[in-house]
């Protein structure tokens, strides 16, 4: 499973970008993540964003990009489980 957001512009336009991007990866199954544990990330991230967002002057110009995967080492089972998560926040 894998999922990425990114936008740029000012604070403001990057919510409303991030905002729709993330209601696919968040989206109710089957249309969203199956696995509830990276949809809890995918969640965590968003607000991570949030917040970090709440941190710039509204004038300034942001570029914010975060990516996942979820993998395991066995392809029918969850055994060994694991996600690789990226954020970028860059004025």
């Amino acid at each position: 499973m894998s999922w990425s957001v990114s936008a740029s512009g000012t604070p403001a336009e990057v919510r409303g970008r991030l905002s729709e991007q993330f209601k696919g990866p968040l989206a109710e199954k089957p249309a969203g993540l199956n696995d509830d544990g990276e949809r809890e990330t995918v969640r965590l991230i968003a607000e991570t964003i949030e917040q970090c967002l709440g941190t710039f002057d509204p004038q300034k110009t942001v570029s914010v990009s975060a990516s996942g995967h979820m993998g395991s080492e066995g392809y029918t089972t969850k055994a060994g489980a694991y996600q690789n998560v990226s954020l970028s926040i860059t004025p």
